[in-house]
């Protein structure tokens, strides 16, 4: 399995372990958990990954316009962008997450995930 991948699995696995006594802080892991698979796929179809993790949506973005990706992934944009731009705040600012938040979260996460599974373990 991609390194990349790997990690992600990691990532995932433990923020789904504290869905319930810490939204916050599953939040955060489920981020990360994304921008590792995220680099999974950038350096499978672009040879290289973000230095930063806000950068990640234009990277994305990259593999649409390049059509490295099927033009249907786009519907993953807007949930790469929203959890990035939140990803801070749950991180180092202690805004509130609810667990409601942490299993959407969770679901587009895996989405995300599950994408990225189809093009870099082929």
């Amino acid at each position: 399995m991609n390194k990349h991948l790997e990690d992600s699995e990691a990532w995932f696995k433990t923020a789904s372990s504290v869905v319930d006594e810490n939204p916050r802080v599953a939040c955060a892991q489920f981020s990360h958990a994304m921008i590792k698979a995220l680099d999974a796929l950038f350096e499978e179809k672009l040879g290289e990954t973000p230095g930063r993790h806000d950068k990640a949506t234009d990277f994305f973005k990259k593999l649409l316009n390049e059509n490295l990706i099927k033009g249907e992934e786009s519907k993953y944009r807007n949930s790469i962008q929203e959890i990035l731009q939140k990803k801070s705040s749950a991180e180092y600012h202690g805004e509130y997450f609810s667990k409601s938040d942490a299993l959407k979260w969770k679901k587009k996460v895996k989405r995300i995930m599950n994408m990225v599974r189809d093009y870099v373990e082929k």
